[in-house]
């Protein structure tokens, strides 16, 4: 709503659920999404593509000769986490260093294949080590920061101008959970962030 107008085009490279889809429905934006499970019988507005891992760009792939959007949402897996949901070829089952360097060669794609006046929403969290591991234990070479995403966007040429908090939802941490993570000294993640960019003036 406060990134798009009525009718803009709105990018998401990786649907999943299809939220962006149905929210742009709602708002009068046009969508065109794609998502790597074909579902052409339930989500017929959702097409079906795969983004190879091998490839270093996919200048040559399906974004060629389309119509540049004016917004991407980009709302990729969470790193492994909940990597058994998604297929064996998601990117959620990459190590550390080739989920980092996909997102390197993506929006380094994605810069080179839109407007200079495309903004681009990268939906995420901080990803921790957290589980049955205390706070002062957690190791920073197992985690993947905001400032992480944000250093390989800036190198990317894509320039960070909002960030924005979307908090979780509490139905994930009752009581007795949030009670046993403290007497453990266990740091839970409670919120997601919107990091919104543009693209840098060379």
């Amino acid at each position: 709503f406060y990134f798009s107008n009525p009718n803009d085009l709105i990018f998401d490279p990786m649907a999943g659920g299809g939220v962006t889809a149905d929210t742009c429905m709602a708002l009068g934006r046009r969508c065109w999404s794609l998502d790597m499970e074909d579902r052409a019988d339930k989500r017929p507005e959702i097409e079906p593509y795969f983004w190879d891992m091998k490839r270093k760009n996919w200048e040559d792939t399906i974004l060629k000769g389309k119509e540049k959007p004016d917004l991407i949402i980009f709302d990729p897996p969470y790193f492994n986490k909940k990597a058994a949901s998604y297929g064996e070829n998601s990117i959620s089952r990459l190590s550390r260093h080739e989920y980092l360097q996909f997102l390197d060669n993506f929006f380094n794609f994605l810069k080179q294949s839109t407007r200079k006046t495309t903004r681009l929403a990268l939906i995420n969290s901080d990803w921790r080590d957290f589980q049955s591991c205390p706070a002062l234990n957690e190791e920073a070479q197992n985690a993947i920061l905001l400032t992480d995403y944000n250093k390989i966007l800036e190198r990317s040429g894509w320039e960070l101008t909002h960030i924005i908090q979307a908090p979780l939802s509490s139905e994930r941490f009752n009581a007795i959970t949030v009670s046993a993570m403290q007497e453990k000294k266990i740091l839970g993640v409670t919120s997601r962030y919107i990091l919104m960019l543009k693209q840098k003036n060379l």
